[in-house]
């Protein structure tokens, strides 16, 4: 399966990784999806470097390609890639605006072609493994959810002060989160109410209504001091009317009618590698979707007002 990155951005290199373990991937190529990108990156992935992905795709005629160019700019090349008939795993949020993500939607379904997404946080094996067990029942029906995402801000570049190459705060780091609402309760979107703040947004709140009157909650911020040990400092935590769990790093912690418990598990599906092999477990429809609530949950923010979800 030949298979071509452009871009080397967000989650391009564990892509690359996970790739690398199917058996029959064969990587023909990498090209910049723009002139704002560290060029030099592209070198460290060991294969033919091309000056522009039109013409690496014309050369080297690929069935895959990896899109993982600055944030905004995804929507783009994915269209211009699924126009062509290639397949695409891209960085998300998968468009930059609810425009382009119509057109996106278009000309996946038109063209037929097999579309995945980075939503890599869901098969986190803790977060995975509790998703699992809360929709199979563990705590009873969902009540209530509560999800953070709290980054360091270390050195980064100047164009995520641009909203336009950035695509903002709750896109990019937020719509994990959003996943994971989604993922764990399995509940439609109804409303969103959300605030941030700085450029870029350094801190962000998003307030949602989902179906059956259930309350839930993203909270965003880069604030996380240097000194922590780790990057990032993902939870969530689900109430339902039989228990409760609570996520965090490489655990969860589980209290319903057995009792209390803390689990660490260690397994997962992986997500680029399946993709490859045609079985993984995030649909297309799924990813458009928490797509079109990341944006509009941004628009409300802009907006300073609650807005419905369609």
């Amino acid at each position: 399966m030949k298979i071509c990155f452009i871009g080397s951005c967000g989650h391009a290199y564990r892509t690359y990784r996970e790739m690398q373990t199917c058996g029959d991937a064969e990587f023909v190529g990498i090209a910049p999806g723009s002139e704002h990108e560290d060029i030099d990156a592209l070198d460290r992935y060991g294969m033919p470097v091309y000056s522009s992905y039109e013409e690496m795709i014309c050369t080297t005629r690929p069935e895959v390609a990896v899109i993982s160019p600055v944030f905004g700019l995804t929507g783009k090349i994915a269209v211009y890639c699924a126009e062509r008939g290639i397949n695409v795993f891209c960085e998300k949020p998968v468009a930059s605006d609810l425009s382009e993500l119509r057109v996106l939607e278009k000309a996946v379904k038109e063209n037929n072609i097999h579309f995945s997404a980075m939503h890599f946080l869901r098969f986190t094996p803790s977060f995975y493994a509790a998703g699992k067990l809360v929709r199979e029942g563990g705590i009873g029906e969902v009540k209530l959810m509560t999800a953070q995402k709290s980054y360091k801000y270390g050195s980064r570049p100047e164009w995520y002060a641009d909203r336009g190459l950035y695509t903002g705060t709750i896109p990019w780091i937020g719509i994990h989160a959003i996943d994971w609402l989604y993922y764990f309760g399995q509940k439609k979107f109804l409303t969103v109410n959300a605030i941030h703040s700085g450029n870029p947004e350094m801190t962000a709140l998003c307030q949602f209504e989902l179906e059956g009157g259930v309350p839930a909650s993203v909270n965003l911020d880069y604030y996380r001091p240097g000194t922590a040990a780790t990057h990032g400092d993902d939870r969530i935590r689900v109430v339902g009317n039989e228990g409760v769990i609570e996520v965090f790093g490489d655990r969860y912690q589980l209290i319903n009618k057995d009792g209390e418990s803390t689990v660490y598990p260690t397994e997962a599906p992986l997500l680029a590698r399946d993709y490859l092999l045609g079985r993984e477990e995030l649909s297309a429809e799924e990813i458009f979707m928490l797509t079109r609530v990341a944006l509009i949950a941004r628009e409300s923010a802009d907006k300073k007002e609650k807005l419905r979800i369609e």
